[in-house]
């Protein structure tokens, strides 16, 4: 057993150091193999035979930008309800369940009726409202008792731990704003498995334990931004800076959460999930034609779908700086957003760089300034949202977010910011410094490269967002091109202060409630 365990991992190392070889070189020279079902799927497969591995990642088009008033939450909810299975598996009898589930939608949209109505009464029936506010209770206690009842047919995590028994890793999923993924390592010899899986929770969902489920994404909420100073000033920054945008959301809301239904959840899948919209990588120890046979098998009775209505919004030039206030039980702090580019700007990789060259380590010019030097602040950071490696589908925000140290001013510290970025515009960047953080960047894309899961999460990503894999290449190279012209034009044309949005974290009093 130790000898095997030492084979796999002498197998991966020569899969890093033949990844690093090749990519080293400025190009992908992995030989990547795409085919697409008749249904519209597509597929990119790379063969690395050095270890006994592979990795799959599916890429659906559709995240939280695609919801709407009504239904926000439902990208999220949904990619929980992915990881309960399906009506084989999780389930001892899915009949049964499916008779339970119809039941609790009944009482759901029974409880729904009645709270809107709760309104009326309290304004013209108030000596009604004791036992209407009962009535409701009764409904909760009998969605609890189906719930209890439809417990008994399921088979708790059955999927993961099917993958776990057969060696998986990494077995995961992340919702994003334009995509969403489900991701998982497995060995060589489970590449059925893997299509087995994936194609039946595509094919035949069932959405169980969804009220219980529902209240978990609630929940996170909670814990992720009402308990997080931070994020309560990055929800608010957001909200001001984009007015129709469709990424105008930071977090969904819990109101909007509570009021989804299993119904609503059915309608997005059906919407969004269709073939032509998903993308699937396979990277590690496999044959292509082995490949192509499992997806005309698997996922090829999947129907294409019609597309969905595009989004049509577009959020409108800024005319002037916008600024808040939030007021919160913890330290100061400011947080400023500037509009930025989508991911096919001319501009896109100048502020790739702009973002290491201003706050990645020590070395970064707003640490340098304002933490070493000057002395303001505590702690600085700089990032863009949404934030995707390879840039987003819609133009977000570059944003700097800055911790005043005790005694200093939040006025001083962004005054001492918006200094740096004038003589980033004004003043050419070190060739030195550039082409050291471009280096940075890229070899980031090398060593995620290395792990057959990195590739193909870069491989499914750059598919869905430029609809050609080979934008990967092509967007390292355009991150290699930039100049400190760049830097300075991009910033000058960006960094204005019509283009930015201000917000400031202003310590709760103690008597403030």
């Amino acid at each position: 057993m130790k000898t095997e365990a030492r084979s796999i991992i002498i197998a991966l190392i020569l899969t890093m150091l033949s990844a690093a070889s090749a990519l080293s070189q400025g190009e992908m020279q992995f030989p990547v193999q795409e085919f697409r079902l008749e249904n519209g799927m597509t597929f990119l497969v790379v063969e690395r035979h050095t270890a006994p591995v592979f990795s799959g990642f599916i890429s659906v088009a559709v995240g939280s930008a695609y919801e709407k008033t009504g239904s926000i939450g439902s990208a999220h909810l949904l990619e929980h309800m992915m990881f309960k299975g399906s009506q084989s598996i999780g389930t001892t009898d899915f009949e049964a369940e499916r008779d339970i589930m119809a039941k609790e939608d009944s009482v759901w949209t029974r409880i729904e009726k009645a709270v809107r109505k709760t309104r009326y009464i309290k304004l013209n029936e108030p000596e009604k409202l004791e036992a209407h506010l009962k009535y409701i209770d009764d409904l909760h206690a009998i969605l609890d008792s189906l719930a209890q009842a439809g417990s008994q047919y399921i088979v708790q995590n059955e999927f993961e731990r099917i993958y776990t028994r057969h060696g998986a890793t990494y077995f995961n999923a992340r919702t994003g704003y334009d995509f969403t993924s489900y991701m998982v390592s497995l060995p060589a010899n489970r590449l059925e498995l893997w299509f087995a899986m994936e194609s039946d929770r595509l094919k035949q969902p069932a959405f169980r334990e969804f009220f219980k489920e529902r209240n978990i994404v609630s929940e996170e909420r909670r814990e992720s931004v009402e308990n997080v100073p931070e994020a309560k000033v990055f929800e608010q920054l957001i909200g001001t800076a984009f007015m129709a945008h469709p990424y105008y959301l930071f977090w969904e809301w819990q109101s909007e959460v509570n009021s989804l239904t299993r119904n609503d959840i059915q309608e997005f899948f059906d919407t969004y999930y269709i073939s032509r919209r998903i993308v699937i990588s396979v990277i590690g120890d496999v044959r292509l034609d082995e490949v192509k046979n499992l997806a005309e098998k698997y996922f090829g009775p999947i129907p294409a779908g019609e597309d969905p209505e595009p989004i049509y919004t577009v959020e409108t030039k800024q005319p002037g700086e916008r600024r808040l206030e939030v007021i919160y039980d913890a330290t100061p702090m400011i947080s400023i957003a500037y509009h930025k580019t989508a991911f096919d700007a001319p501009e896109e990789p100048a502020f790739s760089v702009i973002e290491r060259l201003l706050g990645q380590g020590r070395t970064s010019r707003l640490y340098k300034a304002l933490v070493l030097n000057k002395q303001l602040c505590s702690r600085v950071d700089v990032y863009t949202f949404p934030g995707s490696e390879l840039g987003d589908i819609y133009p977000g925000v570059f944003c700097i977010d800055a911790y005043p140290k005790e005694g200093v001013s939040t006025e001083e510290v962004e005054a001492a910011i918006y200094e740096e970025l004038e003589r980033l515009a004004a003043t050419p960047a070190d060739e030195n410094e550039l082409l050291k953080i471009k280096n940075n960047i890229d070899a980031q894309f090398v060593w995620a490269a290395y792990r057959n899961l990195g590739l193909a999460r870069y491989l499914a990503t750059a598919q869905n967002l430029a609809k050609d894999w080979r934008y990967l290449i092509r967007f390292r190279d355009k991150l290699k091109a930039v100049t400190a012209e760049d830097v300075m034009n991009t910033a000058g044309k960006y960094f204005t202060t019509e283009n930015r949005t201000v917000a400031t974290l202003i310590p709760k009093k103690g008597d403030e409630q």
